[in-house]
């Protein structure tokens, strides 16, 4: 079961891109990742902890 649905909206709680809102885009399962794209051109990977609901 993932914490955020593909498509979702999500904001970084810490580090160079706090606050900023991405897309989530790909639930990485081996190790429990999301892929959040920012601008369509950058995107890293973040723990659910990471992360917080967009809106």
């Amino acid at each position: 079961m993932t914490t955020f649905d593909i498509g979702a909206g999500a904001r970084v709680k810490d580090g160079p891109m706090q606050h900023q809102y991405g897309t989530v885009v790909h639930f990485r399962e081996d190790d429990g990742t999301y892929l959040v794209r920012f601008g369509g051109a950058q995107q890293m990977y973040y723990r659910a902890e990471e992360l917080e609901p967009w809106g």
